[in-house]
């Protein structure tokens, strides 16, 4: 069921306390809320900074950085909207055409997105992320590695079959990937990583038991890293690697989730708009209930000051770029340390589980120095870039998604007939009113569904009177 603003209001308020901020005030007081208390942004989410973190991912979608293939691939569907739009400019929907939002309207996300962050108290203020960063030179990758490794082989780790190590690679400025120190042949060792470094669903049940048990293991994931990197601190087994985390603060690019709305308009017209929208979506919604239920009831589990809604995005964003799971539906879901550093690219083989961990495999031939890879699975673009932050403009699992109501509209006259006509195309079983037509670059069999729903649309009465007898004679 959809909030309303004043109902993320108030939850913000909740966990934030004395201590909470908005990105800006609501005009009006919200009803039943009291009164909103809010402390000065903290020095790293202030005014200019958040300007520069605007700056930086304007220009890192303008400039030659690995978000500027944007254009390039998600946009080819705005391209063939536009050429659908020219030929039979009345198919479409009126306005912004191929606007795509996964929610009943982006209003609601505009709304929401005004009372976004209910702030970290003072303990999670910058000179405290400042204290926590692990010393990393983002151009040379210095520093990372080798405290990685350290901290892998205290654990009893054995390394000796890691055949790759970190380095700053030809993505975007401060990304970082594996490259190989050795040559390698498809099927090598890449990278692994044992059970116990795995970061999952159990580890969150043995910290709090049954109160997470009913949870997603998406959820359980995310409030696990916030527990390790904001409660335990330098007392987890994996603080060396959640001080090594990206903070998502404009230095990387970032799942689009977290964009910010003027950021967010660069994505008009685009799949990548309504991905990114609805995801959000998603996490405001599971915040909110965690906020009504599991955090109320156990304040002294999960501190108002700590389990706040930023560090929940922060969280969220982590596991939806680097977890692993067994499926699409995420079954098993884990985040992998040196594992998640291997970069996507279309054609590489996915990660292999086993029963004591995840390993890479090389998919082909690398000399000394190349950057291996792994596929993050058959994703477009618009997933790629709600979930890791940057597209691929080679993508052949790239799509653009027609949805009937709202890029192909059922107008009078005969609309219901239509709909009727539309629906047995479709094939049993399919809501014409909802209808979704998947358009991919290949293979291009939806030329063969596609084609004749929009010559439908455009059916006169006796057209439509002719084509109904023709199907009933042809039963």
């Amino acid at each position: 069921m959809p909030y309303h603003a004043a109902e993320i209001w108030c939850a913000a308020r909740d966990r934030g306390g004395e201590n909470g901020l908005c990105r800006s005030v609501i005009a009006g007081t919200p009803p039943d809320c009291g009164t909103w208390r809010s402390a000065p942004a903290p020095a790293a989410l202030d005014a200019t900074r958040r300007s520069e973190r605007q700056a930086s991912s304007r220009s890192r979608l303008r400039s030659g950085s690995l978000c500027s293939r944007i254009p390039a691939g998600i946009a080819a569907g705005c391209l063939f909207f536009s050429l659908v739009g020219h030929l039979a400019p009345n198919f479409l929907t009126r306005g912004s055409g191929c606007r795509a939002v996964g929610i009943s309207s982006a209003s609601r996300f505009h709304a929401e997105r005004v009372v976004h962050l209910a702030a970290h108290s003072a303990a999670a203020d910058s000179s405290r992320l400042a204290k926590e960063e692990l010393s990393v030179d983002r151009a040379s990758g210095a520093g990372l590695w080798p405290a990685m490794f350290e901290w892998v082989t205290g654990t009893g780790m054995d390394t000796s079959d890691i055949a790759v190590e970190v380095a700053p690679v030809d993505l975007a400025p401060g990304e970082l990937g594996l490259i190989a120190k050795v040559p390698l042949e498809p099927g090598d060792v890449l990278v692994w990583a044992p059970t116990s470094l795995l970061l999952s669903k159990p580890q969150a049940v043995a910290v709090w038991g049954d109160l997470v048990g009913e949870l997603s293991e998406r959820i359980a994931l995310a409030l696990l890293l916030i527990h390790e990197r904001f409660v335990r601190a330098e007392e987890s087994t994996w603080s060396t690697y959640v001080r090594s985390l990206p903070r998502f603060d404009g230095d990387v690019s970032g799942p689009s989730f977290l964009w910010s709305d003027e950021e967010l308009e660069e994505l008009q017209g685009s799949d990548g708009y309504g991905a990114a929208v609805q995801m959000y979506n998603t996490i405001l919604d599971d915040f909110v209930s965690l906020n009504a239920t599991l955090f109320a009831g156990h304040p002294d589990q999960f501190g108002p000051s700590v389990f706040t809604l930023e560090n929940f995005c922060w969280a969220s964003a982590v596991v939806a770029s680097r977890a692993y799971g067994d499926d699409n539906e995420g079954t098993f879901l884990c985040i992998a340390p040196l594992v998640d550093f291997l970069n996507h690219r279309a054609g590489a083989l996915q990660l292999t589980r086993f029963g004591n961990g995840i390993v890479a495999y090389a998919h082909k031939h690398y000399e000394v120095g190349d950057q291996v890879w792994v596929s993050y699975g058959g994703k477009s673009n618009a997933e790629l870039l709600s979930q890791y932050g940057f597209v691929d403009v080679d993508n052949a699992e790239e799509a653009v998604y027609l949805r009937v109501g709202e890029h192909l509209v059922l107008d009078e006259p005969f609309a219901e007939k239509k709909l009727q006509l539309l629906g047995e195309l479709l094939g049993e079983g399919s809501d014409p009113r909802f209808g979704i037509f998947k358009l991919t670059r290949r293979p291009r069999d939806w030329e063969a569904q596609l084609l004749p729903a929009l010559r439908t649309l455009a059916l006169s009465l006796e057209e439509l009177l002719g084509w109904k007898l023709l199907c009933l004679l042809s039963r």
